[in-house]
Order: C-alpha cells, then structure tokens, then sequence
C-alpha cells in the first residue's frame, strides 16, 4: 500500500511538468492565476507523506477486520464511509468549505436585494445566506448545503457583477463578469429548487447504495481462487492481492454501468431544476443567466452527448438553455391551446 500510494503520486509529475513547462508559456498563462510549478511539487511530497501516515495504519486496520468475515467487513467499511459523509455534510452546513474562500453572513435588511429576499421567501428558505469570497477565482456558483438545522446557502462572489465591487474599487481582470441582480436571484431559484426536490438526498442515496454494491462484490469476489491461478498464485493467496486483482479486472464493468446511470440520473437532476423554476417564474433570467455564464467563460461551445453520458455530471450550459427554451414554449403552446378551447 505504501508503494502503490507513494506510485500515485509520482505518475502525476510527467503531465505536471509538460503542463507547466511547455503548455503554460506556449499559451502565455497569466501565473498569478495558476499555481507555481515549486509549489504544486511541495503539495505532492506534502500529499506522499501524509497517506504515508494515514493509509498504513488504516490498511493495517482493515486486513484484521477483513480476517474476521467478509460480511462483517463490508457492513463495517460502508458504514464508516457513510458516517464520514453525514459528518462531513454536517461540518459544511455549520461552516462551509473553509478551503474555498472566506465566508461572511449575509442578512435581509443590509446585504440583499430585492430580487434575492423575494426568491428567499418564495422558496422559504429556513437557513442561512452566507456571501463567499473565493481566495482563486474559480467557476462562479452558489449551493445549498448541510442538512436541518445546519442548512445554508453559500453564494460565491465570483457570482455576482464584478465580484460586488464598484467600477473604481474594481481591479480585476474579469471586468464585467457575473451576473446582475435578476439573473442572480434566478441562479439561486435554481439551487434552492435542488434542496425543494431533495436532489442532494437522492444522490446521496445512490452513491450510498452505489458503494454498498461495490463493497459486496469486492467481498464476494476477491477470494475467489481462480483470480489468483490465473495470477500465478498456486499455494499462496495474499488478501491485498486479492483486493488488487477484483478491482483491476472486475470492477471496471460495473464501475461503468453504475457511473452512467448516476450520471444521467445527476444530470436529470439539473433539467428537473430548471423546469421547477420555470414553473415558478424565473424562467428567462435563468436563461439569461446560463448565457451570461457562458459568455464569462471560454470553453467550447458543443459537448456531444455520448462523451456526455459517460464523463459529465452535468450537461452543458447550451443544453440546459435549449431545454429551458423548449419547456417554455410547451407551456405557452399548452397556455395557448387552453384559450383557444375556451
């Protein structure tokens, strides 16, 4: 396991230096805005000692509770990943991603507009509204988090028109970037419809059963002799072995088909968002607001939806504004069609 982490790692330094050595000055990239090539390599060997420290204990930990049962195993690890999840959701919706950005509460009568407390109220949204300035300007976003009690909102600054400063105080090199008030009170319509179609516990529901169905197979499988014969183990079957040979030539076909369906089921989640908002009324500017997104950001304009399906969890902004586009005119042709009756 130390080896295996220790490999990790050091495969990274090829693509890693060809990046910063020959595609950053060809394509002239601003280095205040990426991170040095010294750095990155510390943030390696930093990376290399601390699974050093964390992996062989707990690699040590898990063969002595694999020896006992299969099962017993598998129930153990699925469920101390699934608590982690719940704690680490907790920790978020209490104090955010503190990695991010630094975050300052935001409170109706002081930081809001009136296009945000009117989505605000419209949701009833019972947590708490938190403004983030990112420490990298990163892709402009906003979420709900935590769970309960611990709900919150996080608004990324980079979201807003210049980053919520005044033109004079404004001296980045995104000028005019981001989105005005209307078109962020929509973007925000969109997340809170995420939490009102409880997208965030359904995904998290298929990711957990995803997990429990991988942990079983490994249990079932990676004792079997017949991976090891045709390993070249004859009288001598290593668990570790075991574990490396199911997860090298089993694994892959199910980690594909399982890796589509919650892809399409993430990316489901999107368009039922958008056409939730829509219903509600913040239809074209949240068109507005994909466009604007996209206009901010250079990347290329079509995504083919077979690479789609298989490597995005999300389907493009040009889709998303396509599918708005066509559930507003099915209401207005349905809209229509009623009148008429009448």
């Amino acid at each position: 396991m130390t080896l295996f982490s220790t490999y990790l790692i050091v495969r990274k330094l090829p693509s890693l230096f060809y990046e910063k050595l020959f595609l950053d000055p060809r394509y002239h990239v601003d280095p205040e805005n990426t991170p040095p090539l010294l750095g990155l390599i510390c943030a390696l060997v930093f990376v290399v000692v601390f699974l050093q420290v964390a992996v062989i204990p707990l690699t040590a930990i898990f063969m002595v509770i694999h020896g006992l049962t299969e099962w017993y195993f598998t129930l153990f690890v699925w469920l101390i990943l699934v608590a982690l999840s719940i704690l680490v959701l907790v920790f978020i919706g209490l104090f955010g991603v503190p990695c991010l950005g630094k975050s300052r509460r935001m409170y109706n009568e002081t930081d809001m507009d009136d296009n945000l407390k009117a989505v605000l109220e419209d949701f009833k949204f019972p947590g708490r509204v938190y403004m983030v300035h990112t420490f990298h300007v990163g892709r402009p976003t906003a979420w709900v988090m935590g769970c309960c009690c611990c709900l919150r909102l996080d608004i990324h600054d980079n979201l807003k028109f210049n980053r919520g400063f005044a033109s004079d105080d404004f001296d980045w090199g995104q000028m005019g970037a981001g989105l005005n008030d209307e078109q962020l009170a929509a973007f925000v319509a969109h997340q809170l419809a995420h939490w009102r179609l409880w997208h965030v516990a359904k995904g998290l529901a298929l990711i957990y059963l995803h997990l429990l169905i991988y942990l079983l197979l490994f249990g079932i499988c990676n004792r079997w002799v017949t991976l090891f014969e045709a390993a070249g183990f004859t009288t001598f079957y290593p668990s570790s072995v075991g574990f490396w040979l199911v997860y090298k030539y089993l694994m892959p076909i199910y980690h594909d088909i399982s890796t589509w369906i919650i892809f399409f089921c993430i990316r489901h989640f999107e368009f039922a968002a958008d056409a939730y908002v829509n219903r509600r009324g913040y239809g074209p500017p949240m068109r507005a607001a994909l466009l604007k997104l996209f206009a901010d950001d250079y990347e290329f304009p079509y995504v083919d939806r077979c690479y789609l399906m298989w490597h995005r969890l999300r389907p493009s902004i040009l889709q998303r504004i396509d599918n708005l586009q066509r559930i507003d005119n099915l209401q207005r042709l349905d809209a229509a069609s009623g009148v008429s009756t009448v």
